[in-house]
C-alpha cells in the first residue's frame, strides 16, 4: 500500500497519521471514561472508530484509548479513587500549555494529583494518576 506524505503546517503526514507526534496507545476496561479525561487534561479533540475505540488528537499529541478484551476485563477491578499501577516498566510524558489548568482537570475527571513534581530543564513537571491507575507526568514551561 503506498501512501503520499505530505506537509501540513510543520507536521510530515501520511492519511490522518503524523510523524512528528508522540502517540500512545491506553488501553481500557472504561474506553469512554479514560478518553474524556485524556480528551480534558490534555486538550484533544476526539475521534471515535469505528471499533469502539477513541483517538485523541492534539497538536503534539495521539492517544488512541483502545478497549481491554472482554475475556481479560473481567479480571480488571479499578477503584475510585484510582490506585497507582507503580509496577508500571513506563510512564508516559505529555506536554501541556497550562500546568495548572491541566491539574485542575485531573482532579476533576476522576484521577489523582501526585506530591511528585520537579523543575529541569525549563521545564516543570507533575505526575499524576488517570482514572485507570496508570502513572503519567504531565509537563509545561517553568514560570
Amino acid at each position: 500500500m503506498q501512501r503520499s506524505a505530505h506537509h501540513r503546517g510543520s507536521v510530515l503526514s501520511a492519511g490522518s497519521y503524523s510523524f512528528r507526534m508522540s502517540s500512545l496507545v491506553v488501553f481500557s476496561v472504561d474506553v469512554r471514561r479514560l478518553a474524556v479525561f485524556y480528551e480534558a487534561v490534555l486538550g484533544t479533540k476526539p475521534n471515535h472508530e469505528p471499533s469502539g475505540d477513541i483517538r485523541l488528537l492534539g497538536d503534539r499529541q495521539e492517544v488512541l484509548v483502545h478497549s481491554v478484551p472482554a475475556k481479560i476485563a473481567k479480571t480488571i477491578e479499578v477503584r475510585t479513587p484510582p490506585e497507582p499501577r507503580e509496577g508500571s516498566a513506563i510512564k508516559p510524558v505529555f506536554d501541556v500549555e497550562s500546568l495548572e489548568a491541566a491539574l485542575e482537570q485531573v482532579k476533576a475527571k476522576g484521577g489523582v494529583v501526585t506530591g511528585r513534581a520537579f523543575s529541569i530543564d525549563g521545564l516543570t513537571r507533575h505526575d499524576v494518576i488517570d482514572p485507570d491507575g496508570n502513572v503519567i507526568q504531565l509537563r509545561s514551561q517553568s514560570l
